[in-house]
């Protein structure tokens, strides 16, 4: 895990899900995927690692409905081996898997939590690997990960949970209109787009990373995110300082945008309704 990308610059940080049955979901990110227990009540759960808060859980009694929001939240690990590590330990629990990819730039597992949220977990190859097209495009393709050889790069070890510097390496959202997502997230964010397909999907970025943000219309959603629905309830976006987040809140203010104060933190919402906290850097 290069670090550059994550401690410097605009990045995602934490996930924030509603879900039907807090109890079962906990036990899923708990013993499933080897977080541990930061925080937990009758009505929400903190799970992570020692170093950070990865997936805050909120009971809700409304039911899932189609909307914009969560395509998958990214876990990323820090080695190949540690990737081994967590796929040795779904193949043992018998925990089914949704697919497994190589991207050029990463290897990633993908699978879906008790409420059908999606998950990838994947690591980086080292940047410098790292392919162009000569338009600029950052190559990200899909072809079958070597199974065999995720799982030998474990060694052998026994399941240890989830690596302590585990971070969301990204998201990737559906949304409703593509050309108005790239917008604002590249006027608010100064994300820029690192590759896109057709005119279906596209990765952005900031500092060259290959993709802190996915967004796609895959699923034709027409309905705007709603707060307390099943699914994702907001995104966190973490800026690297002081003076950053100063910066984007004057921006916040000088195009009008409602700012909900959450916390100590303050949210907005982008233009499909998913809400972003915007959080000092960790």
């Amino acid at each position: 895990m290069e670090k550059q990308y994550f401690s410097n610059d605009t990045h995602i940080g934490a996930v924030h899900l509603n879900v039907n049955f807090l109890e079962n979901s906990v036990k899923f990110y708990h013993e499933i995927l080897g977080m541990q227990m930061l925080e937990q009540t009758n009505a929400f759960a903190v799970l992570g690692t020692t170093k950070r808060p990865l997936v805050y859980l909120y009971q809700t009694n409304e039911k899932r409905i189609d909307t914009a929001g969560l395509f998958h939240f990214a876990l990323l690990v820090p080695t190949r081996a540690s990737l081994g590590n967590i796929f040795y330990h779904l193949i043992k629990t018998e925990y089914p898997l949704a697919g497994a990819s190589n991207h050029d730039v990463s290897e990633a597992l993908y699978l879906q939590d008790p409420e059908g949220n999606g998950i990838e977990i994947y690591h980086d190859y080292p940047s410098n690997t790292w392919r162009y097209e000569d338009n600029g495009n950052i190559v990200m393709g899909t072809k079958e990960m070597d199974l065999q050889g995720v799982i030998d790069a474990n060694e052998g070890s026994p399941f240890d949970g989830m690596p302590s510097d585990t971070i969301i390496g990204h998201m990737h959202l559906s949304v409703t209109n593509l050309e108005q997502s790239i917008a604002f997230y590249n006027e608010l964010f100064g994300m820029d787009v690192m590759t896109t397909y057709g005119n279906q999907a596209a990765f952005m970025a900031t500092a060259g990373y290959h993709h802190h943000l996915g967004l796609n219309t895959w699923q034709h959603q027409t309905e705007r995110a709603r707060i307390n629905y099943p699914g994702l309830r907001k995104f966190e976006l973490n800026i690297p300082n002081e003076e950053d987040l100063a910066y984007f809140m004057k921006v916040f203010k000088d195009k009008g945008m409602i700012e909900v104060q959450d916390g100590t933190s303050s949210m907005i919402h982008d233009p499909d309704g998913i809400g972003i906290r915007i959080m000092r850097g960790q």
